[in-house]
């Protein structure tokens, strides 16, 4: 079970860390994306997801998937 726990979280790290890349996110008060908690992470992406700024992006790259 704690296996499987770390996997998603671990996943679920990469996914954040590969949206964030996407819309130019590289580092933030000289910490790279990698040293960020999951916590740290999710609420970065959701501040980039309601912002204006990088909406247009995310979605290009979520057209550009399906």
């Amino acid at each position: 079970m704690k296996n499987i726990l770390r996997t998603a979280v671990q996943q679920r790290r990469q996914f954040l860390i590969d949206k964030l890349l996407k819309v130019g996110v590289f580092k933030k008060e000289d910490r790279h994306l990698y040293e960020w908690t999951l916590s740290d992470l999710e609420e970065e992406f959701r501040y980039i997801e309601t912002s204006s700024l990088a909406k247009g992006k995310m979605d290009q790259d979520n057209q550009l998937q399906q």
